[in-house]
């Protein structure tokens, strides 16, 4: 199974070798222990991202270093990461982020982490099978990561892979993987009760009081078994479906967020993504509107999924935050509103166009 899973996953990154892990989470972990970057360095992230990666990159040794994004497709802004790497002599890698499927701009990314020689991990935990004129996403780094967790495109719960055309890179992370816990469903849902009670609790101090968030870098330590652990062998024969009946997925998300265009392109108080793929394939599509979070919970209230954006990250692990460094990131801020891209029936996605243009 493992060698069946493998050759189709080197299908969609094309690289050469593939190694299954337990989720993305551990996929990004083990993927930068295995990098050679000397402990301490600083990797350069995205500032608006889910901040399971960040998790990863503590865990592994490494700091994070907060980009700000663009205005129009939420990704890392490529002009503002060159001017921090400038800066920074101690910046040694590069985590490019694909938010939500939608490409950044990952070519000129790969452009900048040779000329200044970075250690780039593309991350596509939410970009499986997605392509752009120049290639397949999970082509371009020194490594990248696929994710089939949940709110993934390919969606079973658990499992991840790293991509790489090294094999002693690859070597390494088998290494390294073999040094992980295996899958425990009983320890990880008893750790996700305690995750989730603390989790938006010290996001709200870290927004009152910056210098707290000192607290994020600590208390990640105590749910690393949560998120770092060997693959659930269970869920092999439900990726290998996945990877088998892709492309009827991929046409089912296609088509929804076709609708969602074509709905809420001229409606007043919606700006659109801008859409880098050539397919729509995205695990949510993301549009700014004012007060985000009351529209989510009246979509919710209708019994339709909807959530609001990440937090930023700089409002959960940087102490010095300031507004002029993620200018960007706080002018998108409460306006990113999440639609889901599949599992939701006619009927309601066009509810929730209903309520979306009021």
């Amino acid at each position: 199974m493992f060698k069946e899973l493998n050759k189709l996953i080197q299908f969609y990154s094309n690289k050469e070798y593939s190694f299954i892990t337990g989720n993305g989470t551990s996929a990004i972990y083990l993927a930068l222990k295995s990098s050679g970057l000397a402990k301490g360095s600083k990797i350069a992230v995205p500032n608006i991202s889910c901040p399971d990666p960040v998790y990863s990159l503590l865990w592994a040794g490494y700091k994070p270093v907060f980009i700000d994004v663009n205005l129009d497709d939420y990704n890392i802004n490529t002009d503002k990461l060159e001017y921090e790497i400038k800066k920074d002599k101690n910046i040694k890698g590069i985590l490019a982020i694909h938010l939500f499927g939608n490409a950044c701009d990952i070519v000129k990314i790969s452009k900048l982490s040779k000329k200044y020689n970075l250690f780039l991990l593309e991350d596509c935990a939410q970009a499986f099978g997605n392509e752009i004129e120049e290639g397949k996403l999970g082509s371009f780094g020194d490594c990248s990561v696929f994710s089939f967790g949940n709110g993934k495109i390919i969606e079973v719960g658990h499992g991840g892979s790293i991509q790489s055309n090294n094999r002693e890179f690859i070597e390494k992370v088998k290494s390294e993987y073999s040094h992980l816990d295996d899958y425990d469903g009983g320890l990880i849902d008893k750790l996700s009760i305690k995750h989730r009670s603390i989790y938006y609790k010290l996001y709200y101090l870290g927004i009152k009081f910056p210098i707290l968030n000192i607290l994020n870098m600590v208390y990640v330590y105590f749910f690393k078994k949560y998120y770092l652990f060997k693959i659930d062998k269970t869920k092999l024969t439900a990726i290998f479906d996945g990877l088998k009946s892709f492309d009827k997925e991929k046409e089912k998300r296609i088509k929804i967020i076709d609708i969602y265009i074509s709905e809420l392109i001229n409606v007043k108080n919606i700006v659109l993504p801008k859409m880098n793929n050539k397919e729509s394939i995205l695990s949510r599509y993301t549009i700014v509107i004012d007060k985000s979070e009351d529209i989510s919970k009246e979509i919710r209230i209708n019994n339709i999924p909807s959530n609001t954006m990440y937090p930023m990250l700089s409002d959960r692990f940087d102490i010095y935050m300031g507004k002029n460094k993620y200018k960007t990131s706080y002018e998108l801020k409460g306006k990113l509103l999440n639609l889901w891209t599949s599992d939701i029936s006619v009927e309601k996605l066009y509810k929730m166009i209903s309520i979306l243009k009021g």
